[in-house]
């Protein structure tokens, strides 16, 4: 059985996989180092949802996820969400 908690944080990191990977340009330049974030971020997350989902699936064991990480997938879910799932508009500093 899978805690709650973890669960919660595959639901998180699909949604957050899912927004950046429908990403449009539409006009916005292309940086390859932001691409590649990005990149790296849905497939981070993209596969740990993959994982909790797989082992609640199969009733197999998953390892535990800490509320405290649970916050930082919120926080990160409210970001790419707000930016439409643009990278650079989370990373940009002003």
């Amino acid at each position: 059985m899978v805690d709650p908690w973890t669960l919660i944080a595959g639901a998180l990191c699909g949604a957050i996989c899912f927004r950046i990977a429908v990403y449009r340009r539409d006009g916005a330049r292309y940086r390859a180092g932001v691409s590649w974030l990005a990149y790296l971020l849905a497939v981070g997350t993209g596969c740990e949802s993959l994982q909790i989902t797989l082992s609640a699936l199969l009733a197999q064991p998953a390892p535990t996820v800490s509320p405290f990480l649970l916050m930082v997938l919120i926080v990160l879910v409210v970001l790419v969400y707000r930016a439409r799932g643009n990278v650079a508009r989370i990373l940009r500093m002003d």
